[in-house]
């Protein structure tokens, strides 16, 4: 059996876009777990057999939407705080990348804007000051594989 190409940690990058032009993006420092969550949205209805309607009806769905999910969580860097603050007192989304680099040709990455959904900072005696984050996407999210 052949052994599988991975990704490391380092491999994959959370990237939040400044607003400028032309846009910069910027991974935040000190997130140690991180994470990309794609949902559907689907509704389901209720089909019967035409031939036999005492055998049990199908459920059938189609899907209404789709969602994606950002998440991060880690040590707090003191550099990364006014980025993160910024971006949760922000009432809109901003340009984000999730990058998967390191592995060609089978690497790429995710766009999308993303509203910064869930800013947690918290502390215990004798641990550092940890964050945890959450976005979640508003609007389209496309992947574009490394060539």
């Amino acid at each position: 059996m052949a052994r599988p190409t991975t990704f490391a940690n380092k491999d994959f990058i959370i990237l939040l876009g400044d607003g400028a032009t032309p846009e910069v993006f910027t991974a935040p420092c000190g997130l140690t777990t991180k994470g990309i969550n794609f949902t559907k949205d689907v509704n389901d209805t209720t089909v019967p057999d035409c031939d036999d309607p005492d055998l049990a009806a199908a459920t059938e769905r189609a899907v209404v939407a789709t969602s994606a999910s950002i998440s991060g969580d880690g040590i707090l860097a003191a550099e990364a705080l006014p980025t993160w603050w910024s971006f949760y007192e922000l009432n809109g989304s901003r340009n984000c990348q999730v990058k998967l680099v390191g592995v060609t040709p089978n690497g790429g990455q995710w766009d999308g804007k993303f509203i910064l959904t869930g800013f947690n900072v918290t502390a215990a005696i004798g641990e550092k000051v940890n964050v945890a984050v959450e976005m979640q996407s508003d609007g389209v999210v496309t992947f574009v594989p490394t060539p």
